[in-house]
């Protein structure tokens, strides 16, 4: 009877041991990029533990961790000189394409109208610059995977 009952204390400390939770394996919750091509055209899919993510999600994630959506601010801040620069190209355009037509002597708009040319030119180029150089979401995902390597 004692080893009957020694033997259910060994068993019963095995089994209270294989009920034990298992140890969560980390999970990498870095934010992955995989391209998908679709014909001709290609496609960004964000992932989180082979999830995909939308938009939205994405968003809330990076803005969650405070160094990622601080940079998510610097392009947001860069989006809103982009488009302030806007009104800026149209009136000058309008403004030197009235000074060219009044004057009807020989040479260029520019030699016409140098300083709406001008203007017209450098916000253009500024436009260009904060537009297709705003690379601050890809800068933001690498901040916020930096946790996890």
């Amino acid at each position: 009877m004692k080893l009957l009952i020694a033997l259910l204390i060994c068993f019963g400390a095995l089994v209270a041991h294989a009920q034990a939770p298992a140890r969560a394996v980390p999970s990498d919750s870095a934010i992955h990029v995989t391209v998908l091509q679709q014909g001709r055209y290609s496609h960004l899919l964000y992932t989180v533990n082979q999830e995909p993510l939308t938009g939205a999600t994405l968003k809330a994630l990076l803005n969650r961790y405070s160094p990622a959506a601080a940079e998510l601010r610097k392009g947001r801040a860069q989006l809103r000189w982009g488009l302030a620069l806007l009104p800026v190209m149209v009136a000058a355009f309008l403004v030197s394409k009235h000074q060219a037509d009044r004057d009807s002597g020989p040479g260029s708009a520019f030699s016409k109208a140098p300083v709406p040319v001008s203007l017209l030119l450098g916000a253009f180029g500024g436009y260009a610059y904060l537009m297709f150089r705003s690379n601050h979401y890809d800068k933001a995902i690498e901040i916020y995977n930096q946790r996890f390597h």
